[in-house]
């Protein structure tokens, strides 16, 4: 019985991250954009699904630990170990996530890291290389590598773009 119950608060969060998902990820929103819009979308950022099983992995360990303490007192290392190798990790993961953003300008980009500090580049005194087999994209200033932006990250190939228009100009 007490396997069920664990199982019941182990489907249940990972059910509404389904739920949410699917609920918050955009339908067809790309051939609906004119090109207007496309114009204005100018911002990259994590993945929303990436942030959402962070929260709600948290969520789960949270109510794992809440379980243990009201009806297993006895298992208490397992909250430990439950908050310490997976509950924790993931809050920290969503929070640093959540900051993480790339904003286009005309001629550079403002890059805000996982700490929340804020940079601007401008694609003049960059230089962009690409990872052997297409996965990553760095980019380079004064030889120190300022960004890397891998293919999960959604709109990366307008910042590749932008980059490569004004470094023809």
């Amino acid at each position: 019985m007490k396997i069920y119950i664990l199982l019941v608060i182990i489907v249940v969060p990972l059910t509404a991250v389904l739920v949410v998902s699917r609920l918050l990820r955009p339908r067809n929103s790309v051939n609906r954009q004119s090109n207007q819009e496309k114009k204005h979308n100018k911002t990259l950022r994590i993945p929303l699904l990436y942030r959402i099983v962070m929260i709600m992995l948290f969520c789960c360990m949270s109510l794992i630990s809440l379980y243990i303490l009201v009806f297993q007192l006895e298992n208490w290392p397992y909250i430990l170990l439950g908050m310490g190798g997976f509950g924790i990790p993931s809050l920290i993961a969503f929070i640093l996530w959540s900051l993480w953003k790339i904003d286009f300008t005309d001629d550079g980009f403002i890059y805000r890291n996982y700490c929340g500090r804020k940079k601007e580049y401008k694609y003049r005194d960059l230089k962009l290389e690409t990872h052997p087999k297409g996965l990553k994209w760095y980019f380079y200033k004064d030889g120190k590598k300022i960004l890397c932006l891998a293919y999960y990250i959604d709109g990366e190939e307008i910042l590749r773009k932008l980059y490569k228009k004004n470094k023809e100009q």
